[in-house]
């Protein structure tokens, strides 16, 4: 989330209107003597938040990858991440005065925020397990969706016909990209069979397509143990952004939001750590991979939340929604770079399907938006004129 403060307004459909936004557009129109090396140069400053927003990105989807590369357990390293961040935010914080804690009134929402984001985040973690990350960023998408009917009953928003078509489309697209290792494991062991039949005796068939099919069980189990775990961070992924949009109009500023889930987030990676060291398997800490690592991710990430702060002041949050899709490809992109590993044709249907739901919903609201301000500043007009 971004660490800078900006004045945040929510118009009826619940979608944040910025006003730093709007200010620096004003500051980036070419003036109309400038020649065409300048107005380009205009045009490329006024879209630099894509720039920021496609940079950060992808530097989030590297620090996050980059958990499989090393040699000790996700939830060691990232409290080192997360201690860094908790310091830099809460620096920042005491810098410019702010009261950690919040008011009285903001309190409930405060521990609603915490409780979702931490959830997010950990479900997040859990599922790189059992998923790869191409998968679970497809699953984690659909939030956009989740977001929308919980709006609906929180923020009171209007449940339209498009909002139920982006609904649908997310729900086709989550099966299709949440089962494509089921379908085609499934497909395989039964054509595998359908061979060894023609070669192999009636006892040898048996113990193999028995072993065949408890090793596709066991596979199945735990990809959709993963699934299940990207829902649920989906769905408080939407919770946490229907929280802090409840939060953004009591003014708490985001870098205390931050301050508060970063704190939480170590409490959490640490108390896992060591109860699974307790329960499971007593192992020494990793120190010098868990300083190393986790320090040079809690820095990438840092890196990250810059740019997604500078691409929110330059960009409308529409279009920084869409454009968190490109996690999808980043993701494909760097399993096939490390791994070789390539996603099913059924897989990507099933994205396509989820980043057009978001796509129709981001349309949707920008164009209320944009109605919205059209008869605010008509309203001006007439009243200047009275």
């Amino acid at each position: 989330m971004p660490v800078v403060e900006e004045e945040v307004d929510i118009s009826s459909n619940g979608t944040l209107l910025t006003k730093s936004t709007a200010d620096y557009e004003q500051t980036t129109q070419p003036a109309k003597n400038d020649g065409p090396l300048k107005k380009i140069l205009h045009r490329f400053s006024k879209h630099s938040g894509i720039l920021y927003y496609i940079t950060g990105n992808f530097l989030h989807t590297c620090g996050i990858f980059s958990l499989k590369l090393i040699s000790a357990d996700m939830f060691d390293v990232i409290i080192i991440r997360f201690l860094l961040q908790t310091v830099v935010f809460g620096c920042f914080a005491m810098y410019k005065n702010y009261n950690l804690f919040g008011n009285k009134s903001q309190r409930s929402l405060i521990s609603l925020m915490i409780f979702t984001g931490t959830t997010t985040h950990l479900s997040y973690l859990s599922a790189f397990y059992f998923l790869p990350l191409s998968d679970l960023n497809a699953i984690r998408y659909t939030n956009i969706c989740f977001a929308t009917v919980m709006a609906v009953f929180f923020l009171k928003e209007k449940f339209t016909k498009i909002n139920a078509l982006a609904l649908l489309l997310a729900i086709v697209g989550l099966v299709l990209a949440s089962r494509p290792n089921f379908l085609f494991e499934s497909l395989s062991n039964a054509m595998k069979q359908q061979q060894i039949n023609h070669t192999l005796n009636k006892t040898n068939i048996t113990d193999i397509s028995t072993s065949s099919e408890s090793t596709a069980e066991k596979s199945n189990f735990y990809y959709f143990i993963g699934v299940g775990l990207a829902l649920t961070c989906a769905v408080t992924k939407s919770a946490q952004m229907v929280t802090r949009k409840m939060l953004i109009t009591t003014k708490l500023p985001h870098s205390v939001m931050n301050l508060q889930f970063t704190f939480f987030g170590l409490l959490a990676a640490i108390s896992y750590s060591v109860i699974r060291r307790l329960i499971w398997k007593f192992e020494p800490y990793p120190i010098k991979v868990m300083m190393i690592a986790g320090t040079a991710i809690g820095c990438i990430q840092l890196i990250s939340n810059t740019f997604f702060a500078k691409a929110l002041k330059r960009e409308n949050v529409q279009l920084i929604s869409v454009l968190g899709s490109l996690e999808i490809v980043y993701a494909v992109v760097l399993q096939y770079i490390f791994f070789r590993k390539t996603s099913t044709w059924l897989f990507y249907l099933g994205a396509t399907f989820i980043v057009s739901s978001a796509v129709i919903l981001c349309t949707h609201k920008y164009m209320l938006n944009k109605q919205q301000l059209e008869r605010k500043e008509n309203t001006t007009v007439v009243k200047d004129q009275l």
